[in-house]
């Protein structure tokens, strides 16, 4: 049977994925991508061992099957080479919450408390790390976020493929800690009202002559810059792509909650849209991205998000004065674009979009 699936011999119905074929030619064929290959020893059992690999989705006629979210991602990392560059490295942080079987905190801690009774959900980070450095995800760190039982375990960056199957097996991964565990992991954007929510804060550069092409003299290049302009001239529509498709993730936008509610850009700057983190050497230089959240289709918002900076690297399109003040409190940023707060608002402004609306070649979902 693995050799088959090898083969690109193994069917599915096409027609109960949403949006991607219809009942009267349902047929579809997933092609293994052999480099995704990974082990995952937390379900390895006395039957066996277990391993996994990403497919791509094809029609029996070999050619990419409509809706194949790798197949978009694919595409757009095919036209980045064309430009001369040897890739799209990408960095997530994703946030989630630890909750008790009936779906209730945890604990009352806060941002980096220590491990105890403010923090009793470090000891299953821990595992959750343990078992991500057995199936391949590097951890970078863990800590508690700062609404209870709110959690984030970073992930060392790599080629965007890579990465965003890094989030998808971590997601298993971490939902099968918690089960373990007793308990329950949600990256639901915003499962409390009152307090903070869950972001996917996305860290981006490319590469280029074996380079980050993103480090500049004065910090940021001027393709890094063309590149970032390009992602908040995009903003409303990219919002569609990197903010997960239903309506209560947009709940997750609102001022004071660590969520970007304004187009805007600043260095070092949280509330901001997009920030510059502090680079501590031209290697680590990067726009970090701040409005997506861990229910987005990773491929799907990776994709718009380069696709979104290719437009402004081809237009040379220069970005707006950094803010230097709070873009949630401070008077002068009445004056701001804000990001689309309905689900609604965003696919309009997606399908609107000559840039985006074909992106996934379906249409919006």
């Amino acid at each position: 049977m693995f050799a088959d699936a090898l083969a690109g011999a193994i069917s599915i119905d096409g027609s109960s994925v949403f949006g991607m074929t219809d009942v009267a030619e349902s047929d579809l064929v997933l092609v293994p991508d052999r480099e995704s290959y990974r082990r995952m020893p937390i379900y390895d059992s006395k039957f066996g061992n277990v391993a996994v690999m990403m497919c791509y989705v094809m029609n029996p006629n070999g050619t990419p099957a409509k809706g194949c979210t790798r197949t978009v991602l694919r595409n757009e990392l095919d036209v980045l080479s064309k430009m001369g560059y040897d890739g799209m490295n990408i960095g997530f942080e994703p946030e989630f919450f630890i909750l008790d079987k009936d779906r209730n905190p945890l604990d009352n801690g806060t941002y980096a408390d220590a491990e105890g009774p403010e923090d009793i959900t470090a000891s299953i980070r821990r595992e959750i790390m343990f078992e991500l450095d057995r199936a391949g995800i590097v951890p970078l760190t863990s800590h508690h976020e700062r609404a209870p039982s709110a959690c984030e375990i970073t992930y060392r960056y790599d080629h965007a493929m890579r990465t965003c199957d890094n989030l998808v097996i971590g997601k298993i991964i971490t939902a099968e800690v918690a089960r373990r565990n007793g308990l329950y992991a949600t990256f639901e954007p915003k499962p409390f009202d009152g307090v903070n929510g869950s972001g996917l804060h996305t860290n981006v550069s490319l590469a280029r002559g074996g380079k980050n092409a993103f480090a500049g003299k004065d910090g940021l290049s001027d393709v890094a810059k063309n590149f970032l302009a390009g992602v908040l001239e995009n903003a409303p529509g990219l919002c569609y792509l990197t903010t997960g498709m239903h309506a209560g993730a947009y709940r997750r936008f609102v001022a004071g909650c660590e969520a970007p509610t304004n187009i805007c850009w600043g260095h070092y700057n949280r509330s901001a849209m997009v920030r510059i983190p502090r680079a501590a050497g031209a290697g680590s230089t990067r726009i970090e991205v701040r409005s997506p959240d861990p229910t987005m289709n990773p491929y799907l918002g990776v994709a718009g998000i380069l696709r979104a900076g290719i437009d402004g690297m081809r237009r040379k399109l220069t970005p707006p004065p950094a803010i230097d003040y709070d873009a949630w409190e401070d008077a002068r940023a009445a004056a701001a674009k804000r990001l689309p707060n309905t689900i609604d608002a965003a696919k309009a402004t997606f399908e609107g979009s000559a840039l985006l609306g074909g992106l996934l070649g379906i249409g919006a979902l």
